[in-house]
């Protein structure tokens, strides 16, 4: 369960611009809003938070609530929302100061789309600013969503080229395969889907780890997942590094004949002369 997404993973990962992060980042410590990473349904934000962040309209929250949420009416006379549909309530017991009693109140849980409805129709840029953060929050769990998928299974993928590799090197050279063939690899793969090795990615996205594939967006993780399975067969068929190396790159021109840059500004010429580079040496050792 996400509880709140990361500037890393807003930028990097999901492509938002430097201005839509800010709005989340801010907004999010004011209005936490709890999500599963394969949905945005359900009752996620508390209606609650959100009057506080329009500046408590209409003075109290049971007049607000009972006035914009629910009992609010379309022009044809019927409720604007549905509780269990749009919001759904809970009572909650607290304390009378000095009594040692207790009293009930209700608690309002708002879908995505009922928190949006609710702060336009305050009509303040306070509303339409939540609106923004709800809108761009719907965005982010969809591509959180998108780039979870990606990126598990190259995860789990990367763990079966190795295996393959540590395979290929017994069968080859009677061998295990160690560190360094593993970074081999993985590097042929990084050049082939991106022209540059790990270190130049991570200095054009600003990584500031070494966890390099973390910091790429869902379309780049998707093109290094197929690198690896492509690999993978070519170490099941014995190809030796140039060949494996020459193929994956007929493969990846022929899938994704027009891959993203990993950075606008990137001359083109430089991603081939790497990719030639890479191949070339290989060969040389053969």
């Amino acid at each position: 369960m996400i509880k709140k997404f990361t500037k890393r993973q807003l930028l990097d990962q999901y492509g938002f611009t430097v201005e839509e992060v800010l709005v989340i980042m801010e907004y999010q410590k004011k209005l936490p809003i709890l999500v599963e990473n394969d949905t945005i349904d359900g009752f996620c934000v508390n209606a609650r938070d959100l009057w506080i962040q329009l500046n408590k309209p209409q003075g109290q929250f049971t007049n607000w609530t009972k006035r914009k949420l629910i009992n609010k009416k379309t022009k044809s006379g019927l409720f604007l929302f549905v509780k269990n549909k749009d919001y759904s309530t809970i009572t909650q017991k607290c304390e009378i100061a000095n009594t040692g009693g207790f009293k009930e109140h209700n608690e309002y849980y708002l879908t995505i789309d009922c928190a949006k409805s609710l702060s336009m129709m305050e009509n303040t840029d306070n509303g339409a600013l939540c609106r923004q953060y709800f809108i761009l929050m719907e965005k982010a769990v969809k591509k959180n969503m998108k780039w979870e998928f990606i990126r598990y299974p190259l995860r789990e993928g990367y763990k079966k080229l190795q295996e393959a590799l540590d395979n290929y090197m017994l069968r080859t050279v009677q061998r295990n395969a160690d560190k360094w063939d593993y970074i081999l690899e993985a590097e042929a793969i990084n050049i082939i889907a991106t022209g540059f090795k790990a270190q130049d990615i991570r200095n054009f996205v600003g990584c500031k780890d070494n966890i390099t594939r973390d910091s790429l967006t869902a379309i780049y993780n998707e093109y290094l997942m197929k690198l690896q399975e492509w690999d993978i067969l070519c170490l099941g068929r014995n190809m030796n590094r140039y060949e494996r190396y020459a193929r994956l790159k007929e493969y990846f021109d022929i899938f994704f004949p027009n891959s993203v840059l990993i950075k606008n500004d990137i001359d083109i010429q430089k991603i081939r002369e790497n990719k030639q580079k890479l191949i070339q040496k290989a060969k040389s050792t053969y």
